[in-house]
């Protein structure tokens, strides 16, 4: 008794890169299309699509920086003319790529001083010794940013959790848990009220690399 074969086609799996960028662009697409409805907060978005804050937070920073949103007030997003290109296309829009730089600074290693959460990162990895925090234990993409030591005593270290943020008030505007955290580092601390030790590169790393103070 003879047993027929037949050539099957099927579309391969995706691999698990694809599969990411897949469930990245269903989440950016769901994104726009709520806020195609009107204006939204991270908030409304994490309880509407199912997805965690810290999701959304990081979701919505790409889309600003894709011009496909803007904040129009703190934590209040609405779609921009490109974000609905976007949302009819599917696809991801070009982003013009430009050199914008702060003004001149005096900390060494550093032409200019910081414009965004980046050059928060860059300071903090070089001078974090000098600033209190004896080892970065790690990185991450999701909320807190790093983790590490603090030294407390000849031979003792205690466990600090760090977000970094360009104000100290984008904390708060990113709807982060202080809970969660012990240390804000930024470049201006423009948030008094903040529950959290806050470390402001601006006036810190004045002291330690002896640079002048900025005082705008």
């Amino acid at each position: 008794m003879g047993l027929d074969c037949q050539m099957i086609s099927a579309t391969p799996p995706l691999s698990y890169e694809a599969f990411l960028m897949e469930k990245l662009s269903r989440e950016y697409l769901k994104i726009l299309d709520e806020l195609k409805k009107g204006s939204k907060t991270g908030s409304d978005l994490s309880a509407k699509l199912s997805l965690s804050k810290a999701v959304v937070a990081g979701r919505l920073a790409t889309l600003v920086r894709w011009n496909c949103i803007r904040e129009t007030k703190p934590s209040l997003y609405e779609i921009t003319v490109k974000g609905l290109e976007a949302l009819k296309t599917g696809a991801r829009p070009q982003v013009e790529v430009s050199r914008i730089v702060g003004p001149r600074s005096h900390i060494p290693d550093l032409v200019y001083e910081p414009i965004n959460e980046m050059g928060v990162i860059f300071l903090f990895a070089k001078y974090h010794k000098e600033l209190g925090i004896e080892y970065i234990e790690g990185i991450q993409q999701g909320f807190p940013d790093a983790f590490g030591r603090r030294k407390i005593g000849g031979t003792e270290y205690e466990p600090v959790d760090i977000e970094f943020e360009f104000r100290s008030i984008d904390f708060k505007n990113h709807q982060h848990d202080p809970n969660q955290c012990d240390i804000v580092v930024c470049w201006e601390n423009n948030w008094p009220q903040c529950p959290l030790e806050v470390i402001e590169l601006k006036s810190a790393l004045a002291k330690v690399t002896h640079a002048p103070k900025v005082t705008r």
